[in-house]
Protein backbone atom coordinates (compact mmCIF):
# COMPACT_ATOMS: atom_id res chain seq x y z
CA UNK A 1 0.00 0.00 0.00
CA UNK A 2 1.26 3.63 -0.83
CA UNK A 3 0.42 6.26 1.13
CA UNK A 4 0.27 9.59 0.07
CA UNK A 5 1.99 12.65 0.79
CA UNK A 6 -0.39 14.71 2.57
CA UNK A 7 0.04 17.64 5.07
CA UNK A 8 -2.55 20.38 6.53
CA UNK A 9 -5.57 18.81 6.43
CA UNK A 10 -7.78 16.42 8.82
CA UNK A 11 -5.79 13.39 8.11
CA UNK A 12 -7.50 9.54 8.27
CA UNK A 13 -6.04 6.05 8.08
CA UNK A 14 -5.88 6.53 3.99
CA UNK A 15 -4.00 9.72 4.01
CA UNK A 16 -2.04 10.44 7.41
CA UNK A 17 -0.13 13.37 8.01
CA UNK A 18 2.95 14.61 8.43
CA UNK A 19 4.21 15.84 12.34
CA UNK A 20 7.46 16.13 13.66
CA UNK A 21 7.89 13.05 15.61
CA UNK A 22 6.55 10.92 12.09
CA UNK A 23 3.06 10.39 10.52
CA UNK A 24 -0.16 10.74 12.37
CA UNK A 25 -3.03 8.34 11.56
CA UNK A 26 -6.48 8.68 12.49
CA UNK A 27 -8.97 5.97 12.74
CA UNK A 28 -12.92 6.80 12.39
CA UNK A 29 -14.78 3.88 14.30
CA UNK A 30 -17.93 2.97 13.19
CA UNK A 31 -21.07 4.65 14.97
CA UNK A 32 -18.05 5.90 17.12
CA UNK A 33 -17.70 2.76 19.04
CA UNK A 34 -15.01 0.14 19.37
CA UNK A 35 -15.68 -3.49 20.34
CA UNK A 36 -13.55 -4.71 23.06
CA UNK A 37 -11.19 -6.83 20.43
CA UNK A 38 -10.79 -3.65 18.51
CA UNK A 39 -9.93 -1.36 21.08
CA UNK A 40 -7.33 -4.20 22.67
CA UNK A 41 -6.14 -4.25 18.84
CA UNK A 42 -5.67 -0.65 18.15
CA UNK A 43 -3.42 -0.01 21.85
CA UNK A 44 -1.23 -2.97 20.80
CA UNK A 45 -0.74 -0.88 17.28
CA UNK A 46 -0.44 2.18 19.28
CA UNK A 47 2.91 0.61 20.84
CA UNK A 48 4.20 -1.51 18.25
CA UNK A 49 4.44 0.87 15.49
CA UNK A 50 3.35 4.48 17.39
CA UNK A 51 4.39 6.62 20.32
CA UNK A 52 2.33 4.20 22.95
CA UNK A 53 -0.73 7.45 23.36
CA UNK A 54 -3.46 7.19 21.87
CA UNK A 55 -5.60 10.89 20.69
CA UNK A 56 -9.06 11.30 21.33
CA UNK A 57 -10.29 14.25 18.95
CA UNK A 58 -14.10 16.16 19.09
CA UNK A 59 -15.31 13.77 16.11
CA UNK A 60 -14.96 10.36 18.72
CA UNK A 61 -11.62 9.57 16.14
CA UNK A 62 -8.74 8.09 17.32
CA UNK A 63 -5.33 8.94 16.50
CA UNK A 64 -1.78 7.30 16.58
CA UNK A 65 1.64 9.27 16.31
CA UNK A 66 5.07 9.16 15.85
CA UNK A 67 4.19 6.59 12.92
CA UNK A 68 7.69 5.74 10.95
CA UNK A 69 7.02 6.02 6.98
CA UNK A 70 8.05 1.84 6.62
CA UNK A 71 6.02 1.17 9.15
CA UNK A 72 2.71 2.66 7.55
CA UNK A 73 1.83 -0.71 5.29
CA UNK A 74 2.13 -2.72 8.35
CA UNK A 75 0.35 -0.51 10.67
CA UNK A 76 -2.42 -0.45 7.62
CA UNK A 77 -2.97 -4.20 7.57
CA UNK A 78 -3.09 -4.59 11.54
CA UNK A 79 -6.11 -1.69 11.22
CA UNK A 80 -7.90 -3.77 8.01
CA UNK A 81 -7.81 -6.70 10.26
CA UNK A 82 -8.84 -5.21 13.38
CA UNK A 83 -11.97 -4.04 10.82
CA UNK A 84 -11.06 -0.58 11.70
CA UNK A 85 -10.32 0.69 7.67
CA UNK A 86 -13.26 1.83 5.12
CA UNK A 87 -13.49 0.37 2.02
CA UNK A 88 -12.11 3.24 0.15
CA UNK A 89 -10.19 6.82 0.57
CA UNK A 90 -13.68 8.51 -0.55
CA UNK A 91 -15.56 6.57 1.60
CA UNK A 92 -13.17 7.43 4.51
CA UNK A 93 -13.36 10.88 3.63
CA UNK A 94 -16.77 11.57 3.80
CA UNK A 95 -17.80 9.50 6.75
CA UNK A 96 -17.45 12.64 9.06
CA UNK A 97 -20.26 10.89 11.41
CA UNK A 98 -20.92 12.04 14.63
CA UNK A 99 -23.67 10.42 17.02
CA UNK A 100 -24.61 10.47 19.90
CA UNK A 101 -22.25 8.59 22.86
CA UNK A 102 -25.23 6.78 24.36
CA UNK A 103 -27.22 5.36 21.35
CA UNK A 104 -28.17 1.55 21.29
CA UNK A 105 -29.11 -0.61 18.24
CA UNK A 106 -32.65 -0.19 18.68
CA UNK A 107 -32.85 3.51 18.34
CA UNK A 108 -33.09 5.95 15.37
CA UNK A 109 -29.65 7.02 16.23
CA UNK A 110 -28.25 3.74 15.08
CA UNK A 111 -30.75 3.24 12.68
CA UNK A 112 -30.61 6.96 10.72
CA UNK A 113 -26.37 6.61 11.21
CA UNK A 114 -26.67 3.10 9.30
CA UNK A 115 -28.80 4.52 6.29
CA UNK A 116 -26.81 7.88 6.03
CA UNK A 117 -23.71 6.04 5.68
CA UNK A 118 -25.06 3.71 2.98
CA UNK A 119 -26.07 6.84 0.91
CA UNK A 120 -22.50 8.61 1.27
CA UNK A 121 -22.01 7.98 -2.31
CA UNK A 122 -24.85 10.15 -3.09
CA UNK A 123 -23.52 13.42 -1.49
CA UNK A 124 -21.73 16.34 -3.55
CA UNK A 125 -18.42 16.72 -3.54
CA UNK A 126 -17.99 18.69 0.28
CA UNK A 127 -15.22 20.62 2.00
CA UNK A 128 -12.86 17.81 3.92
CA UNK A 129 -14.47 18.95 7.82
CA UNK A 130 -17.65 18.82 6.22
CA UNK A 131 -19.83 16.79 9.36
CA UNK A 132 -22.96 15.39 10.02
CA UNK A 133 -24.45 14.98 13.87
CA UNK A 134 -27.01 12.23 14.24
CA UNK A 135 -28.35 13.26 17.73
CA UNK A 136 -31.99 11.86 18.23
CA UNK A 137 -31.47 11.41 21.86
CA UNK A 138 -34.81 12.98 24.09
CA UNK A 139 -32.78 15.87 23.62
CA UNK A 140 -29.68 17.12 21.64
CA UNK A 141 -26.17 16.10 23.40
CA UNK A 142 -23.55 17.25 20.59
CA UNK A 143 -25.04 20.82 20.04
CA UNK A 144 -21.63 22.29 20.61
CA UNK A 145 -19.70 19.35 18.35
CA UNK A 146 -18.76 20.70 15.05
CA UNK A 147 -20.88 19.41 12.78
CA UNK A 148 -22.94 21.07 9.73
CA UNK A 149 -26.02 19.46 8.93
CA UNK A 150 -27.43 17.76 12.18
CA UNK A 151 -30.51 15.08 12.68
CA UNK A 152 -32.09 16.32 16.11
CA UNK A 153 -35.26 16.10 18.31
CA UNK A 154 -37.70 19.20 18.60
CA UNK A 155 -39.89 20.42 21.32
CA UNK A 156 -42.74 17.60 20.69
CA UNK A 157 -40.02 14.44 20.25
CA UNK A 158 -40.58 14.54 16.57
CA UNK A 159 -37.07 14.24 14.52
CA UNK A 160 -35.58 17.72 12.99
CA UNK A 161 -33.65 18.18 10.32
CA UNK A 162 -31.26 21.37 11.35
CA UNK A 163 -28.82 23.50 9.10
CA UNK A 164 -25.58 24.38 11.97
CA UNK A 165 -26.07 28.37 12.39
CA UNK A 166 -29.78 28.32 12.30
CA UNK A 167 -32.09 28.59 14.68
CA UNK A 168 -34.79 26.00 13.25
CA UNK A 169 -35.17 22.86 11.25
CA UNK A 170 -36.98 20.99 9.29
CA UNK A 171 -39.55 17.89 10.29
CA UNK A 172 -38.37 15.04 9.04
CA UNK A 173 -39.23 11.61 9.72
CA UNK A 174 -37.43 8.08 10.06
CA UNK A 175 -38.20 7.76 6.21
CA UNK A 176 -37.39 10.82 4.84
CA UNK A 177 -34.30 12.11 6.85
CA UNK A 178 -31.55 10.84 4.85
CA UNK A 179 -32.77 11.79 2.01
CA UNK A 180 -33.52 15.33 3.42
CA UNK A 181 -29.92 15.19 4.37
CA UNK A 182 -28.98 14.63 1.12
CA UNK A 183 -30.92 17.57 -0.42
CA UNK A 184 -29.35 20.09 2.39
CA UNK A 185 -26.43 18.95 1.27
CA UNK A 186 -26.72 19.63 -2.62
CA UNK A 187 -28.46 22.95 -1.42
CA UNK A 188 -25.00 23.64 0.02
CA UNK A 189 -22.68 22.57 -2.79
CA UNK A 190 -24.52 24.61 -5.69
CA UNK A 191 -24.37 27.68 -3.36
CA UNK A 192 -20.45 27.51 -2.10
CA UNK A 193 -19.25 26.72 -5.63
CA UNK A 194 -16.24 24.63 -4.42
CA UNK A 195 -15.47 27.24 -1.75
CA UNK A 196 -14.00 25.83 1.49
CA UNK A 197 -16.91 27.36 3.50
CA UNK A 198 -18.87 25.73 6.24
CA UNK A 199 -22.74 25.56 6.98
CA UNK A 200 -22.74 28.25 9.57
CA UNK A 201 -20.81 30.49 7.48
CA UNK A 202 -22.20 29.73 4.51
CA UNK A 203 -25.58 31.01 6.12
CA UNK A 204 -24.33 34.60 7.07
CA UNK A 205 -24.89 35.33 3.15
CA UNK A 206 -26.74 32.79 1.98
CA UNK A 207 -30.31 32.52 4.30
CA UNK A 208 -31.75 28.82 3.73
CA UNK A 209 -35.40 29.13 2.09
CA UNK A 210 -38.23 28.73 4.48
CA UNK A 211 -39.37 25.06 3.87
CA UNK A 212 -35.58 24.56 6.15
CA UNK A 213 -36.71 26.82 8.62
CA UNK A 214 -39.89 25.56 10.28
CA UNK A 215 -39.59 24.26 13.96
CA UNK A 216 -37.41 24.85 16.92
CA UNK A 217 -35.39 22.00 18.58
CA UNK A 218 -35.74 20.70 22.00
CA UNK A 219 -33.14 22.31 24.68
CA UNK A 220 -30.12 20.66 24.94
CA UNK A 221 -29.08 17.94 27.42
CA UNK A 222 -26.03 18.01 29.37
CA UNK A 223 -22.72 15.67 27.93
CA UNK A 224 -21.46 12.47 29.69
CA UNK A 225 -20.05 12.79 32.72
CA UNK A 226 -17.51 10.21 34.31
CA UNK A 227 -19.34 7.73 36.74
CA UNK A 228 -22.00 5.31 36.32
CA UNK A 229 -24.42 5.10 33.32
CA UNK A 230 -27.46 3.09 31.86
CA UNK A 231 -25.22 1.90 29.43
CA UNK A 232 -21.95 0.97 31.54
CA UNK A 233 -19.30 3.61 33.23
CA UNK A 234 -18.20 6.31 31.61
CA UNK A 235 -14.47 7.23 31.71
CA UNK A 236 -12.85 10.64 31.23
CA UNK A 237 -9.39 11.03 29.34
CA UNK A 238 -7.18 13.77 29.93
CA UNK A 239 -6.06 16.22 27.88
CA UNK A 240 -8.05 13.79 25.51
CA UNK A 241 -4.84 11.36 25.76
CA UNK A 242 -4.57 7.72 26.90
CA UNK A 243 -1.91 5.96 27.49
CA UNK A 244 -2.04 2.88 24.97
CA UNK A 245 -0.32 0.24 27.82
CA UNK A 246 -2.46 1.68 30.14
CA UNK A 247 -5.57 0.96 28.24
CA UNK A 248 -4.48 -2.34 27.16
CA UNK A 249 -4.42 -3.06 30.64
CA UNK A 250 -7.93 -1.35 31.62
CA UNK A 251 -9.56 -4.00 28.88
Amino acid sequence: MTRPAAKGWCPGAYRPMHSGDGLIVRVRPHFARLSAEQALGLSQVSQRFGNGTIDLTSRSNLQIRGILETDYDALMTELEALKLLDESPQIEARRNILVAPDWTQADETYALTTALTRQLDALPALPTKFGFAVDTGNAPMLTAASADIRIERDLSGALLLRADGAALGRPVTGETAVETVLDLAHWFAQNTKGQSLRMAQLLKTHPLPTVWCQTAPAETRNTLVPGPHPLGYVLGAAFGQIDAGAFETLI
